[in-house]
């Protein structure tokens, strides 16, 4: 009886396929049977013997999934069975099958040990078939060493011996390996004719595994010559065959293959499509490296499509799944991808975490260009952690050991990084040095993006220098590449950055040209979904640009850089804030404008501009007027700090817009604001002064403007500190500025609706926390969170029938979330704790509401939030807790959410008031049933603790500290 062994090979292809692209999955080899010769077997041997046949095929079915380490221990458990039996055909055979295993380890000193091995017994014992089928394989560990003449030497040995004996199966796999061989010289002709021989030899023995894999490689050669069309036609023939014979991990190698394809001819969604394909169909055979590998295909795709969310899921995946391989190498792979995962999104403390967990493994490797070029992106994270000094020491130690492994674009990324922490640090003379000396690094320019980053570096550094006229030169070579590689991003930075040297140029309508540019890409990019904030410190360019037309007297086109300026204070503090189709659009170009942009940017100090031919379209201006006409009787407000000037903005229903310009720099607006918050926070102190003060700033310029259009409502979109001051607590010297109009607050135009609201009927829910001791970490500090009485809430009750309260341990997250929709007023009389970014670390997971079973849901998790509710009241919300205002994004961020989640209206506090509110906030709810607007209510009620009989109510410690955010007609 004759014995069957069987023979794997995985790494056939492997040679051609990564000239072509890095770190391609590994296309396998075919099952081969081989007869083995005829022994004579006792009984007594036939036990053991078949327990190894058993346990070999075991071991094929386990390197044919991947797992490398588990056939290995299987082959090993074999030989020792068959070394005790004295089976030589037997023992041959395992040892070629272990040497392929080294191979796929690429442990090739391992491969070539035991392949001799296996060479020796089978001349021996004279296996002529099993010589061809070792020396094919000595001769591939060759072509992977890249001696190429030895590797043919081998494989046409193999084929000679092959011819003799008429096994013509073996014939095809020498035909096979001399086309491998071919191809990895470039030679693809030749290569495709010797595969082209082997594929007619399959055909004709009906080696179906062996002939999808030679289909596949003749795919790998016309992938190389560029031929994509051939390519896929050739793969999808090869996936057919492996479909046939169920060789899912042929299968999935396949999918693989063809999403390069895609990727390469930029079909990015096709290419994720077949990846994610061939990750399902290889997770389902276990071969968890190669799975690793594909993620880490799939996550460069979303990261180069802006989708860095899904780049980020892809890449931890990736990490996971070499993991669960073991597998070192890729798990290297996956901890710098995510690494630059980190960094491109600004999550600087993972990417530094990431980068330095790749670090240790380089290391002990001893792995020095891994290490250098890991210790570049490390660098370079310091440097945005305002660590400048350990950047500087990093990136120089980086230098001499990129410079002695030589890779010219890693010596070049090390220079320009290098060039942007000497930058930071301010030595512009030496960041230019650095960023000529990359250039020099890349003389056939042949890594665009470096070149880029090099040209952009040497324009910030010339024109720090004040050497103008150089600084565009070089930003425009810069633009000119991120143009062609489709850095779009990259593109909008530098648009804003010729802006500001044409400032310094004195050409102001060129500049705001640029401005526009920069925002108009910010805008369009920010509103794809999971997409940054791409321009560096963007609120500089928005407020740029507002100033620029402003001093032109272009006020509705300021008006809308303002209302865009608000939305992306807000991304910068919540994140994901999309916008709406209308700020998608930017700021719109104008026709004289569109045309400097179509010459493009080329000798821009050269370029005039005809400024009688910039004229805005009013459309839009009339738009927001039609929204304003359904409150005829308010304005829109925008102020806008700058840092020598205020300037004020005030829309109206109809006329003109209105622009005024108030001397005063940012530091005394300021100063007067934080004076009017610590005089206020004390009920017996005194912010008529201050008070005054701010009102001179900011009403008085526009008093009679208000007065003449019979204002009596203002629509305010509060710039920076502005947020922490109530306009309503402004003071003329006779009268508080509630007095005369009712104030609503907005974070922009474009996200309100100005419609009048429906008086619907009171449905309230009511809550409170009246118990507990609750700390906040403040910096290095605790602050405690004092409860409320729920005085508030009884009153509400007594107010509104039917009000359903809850208190304490009633009061808790999961049962008041899942009734708001229940009603459309909730009222939660507990701590609401707004943190700056100064006072928390910056973002909305800082800030909270505290519920009454001590859960605390913070402004991220109301994101998760869906309700429609009409109003919702936090009385007992508190800012500025430490005394060190911020620009105001969480008081905004608040509202935004609330908004998001459904809420039509929210009031605040902006400071505790307690239980001293409980006659402002009585007034106000029973006006409200009177059919009155929020607003209107909220007004009447300020008045009315103004003008009461109780004097120490009248102070604005009580009645100025709720602001009413959203639409309140």
């Amino acid at each position: 009886m004759k014995n069957s062994y069987f023979y794997f090979s995985y790494l056939t292809v492997m040679a051609i396929t990564i000239l072509a692209i890095p770190n391609i999955i590994i296309v396998p080899n075919v099952l081969a049977q081989t007869p083995a010769p005829e022994v004579e077997n006792s009984p007594e041997s036939s036990a053991p013997k078949t327990k190894a046949d058993k346990l070999f095929k075991t071991g094929v079915e386990q390197f044919r999934r991947g797992t490398f380490d588990e056939a290995l221990e299987t082959y090993e458990q074999v030989l020792t069975i068959r070394q005790e039996l004295g089976d030589q055909a037997g023992i041959g055979q395992t040892f070629n099958n272990i040497g392929d295993v080294y191979i796929n380890q690429r442990e090739y000193s391992e491969a070539l040990d035991v392949l001799q091995k296996a060479l020796t017994i089978r001349r021996q014992i004279n296996d002529r078939s099993g010589i061809a089928e070792t020396l094919n394989l000595i001769g591939f560990v060759y072509q992977r060493q890249r001696e190429f003449s030895q590797a043919l030497n081998l494989h046409q040995e193999a084929l000679d011996i092959s011819q003799g004996i008429n096994d013509r199966s073996k014939e095809g796999e020498s035909l096979h390996n001399i086309g491998a061989v071919k191809a990895s010289q470039r030679q693809l002709e030749q290569a495709l004719e010797f595969y082209q021989e082997a594929l007619t030899i399959r055909e004709e023995v009906g080696d179906r595994r062996n002939l999808g894999r030679t289909l596949n490689n003749m795919g790998v050669v016309y992938f190389n010559q560029g031929n994509y069309d051939k390519a896929l036609e050739t793969y999808q023939k090869a996936l057919t065959v492996r479909r046939e014979i169920n060789d899912s991990a042929g299968v999935g190698r396949l999918l693989n293959n063809i999403g390069f394809v895609y990727r390469q001819k930029g079909e990015n969604s096709e290419a994720i499509k077949y990846f994610q394909q061939a990750v399902a169909m290889l997770e389902s055979v276990g071969d968890q490296r190669s799975v690793g590998r594909i993620y880490g295909f799939i996550g460069a795709l979303y990261q180069k499509e802006g989708e860095e969310s899904q780049a980020l899921i892809a890449y931890e995946k990736g990490l996971e799944a070499a993991k669960v391989a073991k597998d070192k190498t890729g798990q290297l792979e996956a901890l710098n991808y995510l690494g630059n995962a980190y960094y491109e999104i600004g999550e600087n403390t993972k990417a530094k975490s990431t980068y330095e967990a790749a670090l240790v493994f380089y290391q002990e490797e001893e792995d020095r260009a891994a290490e250098g070029k890991t210790m570049v992106g490390l660098g370079k994270v310091y440097d945005r952690l305002g660590e400048n000094q350990k950047a500087k020491q990093i990136l120089l130690k980086s230098l001499p050991i990129n410079q002695k492994v030589g890779e010219k674009s890693v010596i070049a990324a090390n220079m320009n990084a290098l060039g942007e922490v000497y930058y930071t640090s301010g030595d512009y003379s030496i960041a230019l040095n650095y960023h000529k000396l990359a250039l020099d690094n890349l003389p056939k320019k042949e890594d665009k993006n470096a070149v880029a980053i090099a040209y952009q570096g040497m324009g910030d550094s010339l024109f720090q220098l004040k050497q103008y006229p150089q600084a565009l030169e070089n930003l425009e070579q810069a633009l000119a590449i991120y143009q062609e590689i489709e850095k779009t991003a990259k593109a909008g930075k530098i648009y804003g950055q010729l802006g500001t040297i044409l400032i310094a140029q004195e050409k102001p309508e060129l500049a705001v040209v640029f401005y526009k540019q920069a925002v108009n890409i910010n805008e369009t990019m920010r509103s794809q979904e999971s997409q940054k904030s791409l321009l560096e410190n963007p609120e500089t360019v928005y407020r740029n640009l507002a100033d620029l037309l402003l001093q032109q007297e272009r006020i509705f086109e300021a008006q809308q850089v303002l209302d865009l300026l608000k939305i992306q204070e807000l991304d910068n503090y919540i994140g994901n804030v999309t916008g709406n189709e209308v700020t998608a659009n930017g700021i719109k170009l104008l026709a004289a404008e569109e045309k400097i942009l179509a010459e493009g940017a080329k000798n821009i100090l050269n370029l005039e501009i005809d400024k009688n031919n910039l004229k805005a379209d009013l459309s839009q201006f009339k738009s927001l007027q039609a929204k304003l006409q359904k409150s005829p009787e308010a304005a829109l407000f925008y102020p806008l700090i700058l840092p020598e000037k205020l300037e004020l903005v005030l829309i109206k229903a109809d006329g003109e817009p209105i622009h005024k310009t108030v001397e005063v720099k940012a530091e005394e607006i300021n100063e007067a604001i934080a004076d009017f918050r610590l005089t206020i926070s004390n009920p017996i102190g005194d912010i008529k002064n201050s008070s005054q003060k701010l009102y001179n700033w900011l009403i008085k310029p526009i008093e009679n403007e208000l007065t003449k259009a019979n204002i009596n409502t203002i629509i305010y979109a509060p710039d920076q500190q502005l947020r922490y001051l109530p306009l309503t607590a402004l003071y003329d010297g006779e009268k508080w500025l509630v007095e005369r109009f009712g104030v609503n607050n907005i974070i922009a135009a474009s996200l309100t609706n100005f419609e009048t609201q429906p008086k619907n009927q009171p449905r309230v829910l009511a809550a409170a926390l009246t118990e507990g001791k609750y700390q906040v970490q403040i910096g290095t500090r605790q602050v405690q969170l004092r409860p409320t009485t729920g005085k508030l809430v009884e009153n509400l009750a007594e107010t509104i029938p039917g009000t359903r309260k809850l208190v304490n341990s009633e009061f808790s997250s999961q049962t008041t979330i899942n009734d708001f929709n229940n009603y459309n007023i909730v009222h939660l009389d507990t701590p609401v704790v707004l943190l700056t970014k100064q006072e928390g670390n910056g973002k909305p997971e800082d800030s909270f509401i505290l519920f009454g079973d001590g859960d605390r849901i913070t402004l991220r998790d109301i994101e998760s939030w869906s309700f429609e509710i009409d109003l919702v009241v936090l009385s007992a919300a508190e800012t500025n807790i430490s005394g060190r205002m911020g620009n105001g994004e969480e008081i905004v961020g608040l509202g935004y959410q609330m908004q998001n989640a459904g809420a039509e209206t929210i009031i605040a506090s902006l400071w505790r008031v307690n239980d001293d509110s409980d006659q402002l906030m009585n007034t106000f709810y029973t006006v409200l049933q009177e059919g009155k607007s929020k607003a209107e209510a909220l007004r009447e009620a300020q008045i009315n603790m103004i003008t009461g009989k109780d004097k120490e109510g009248s102070n604005p410690y009580y009645w100025s500290s709720f602001i009413l955010m959203g639409n309140g007609f």
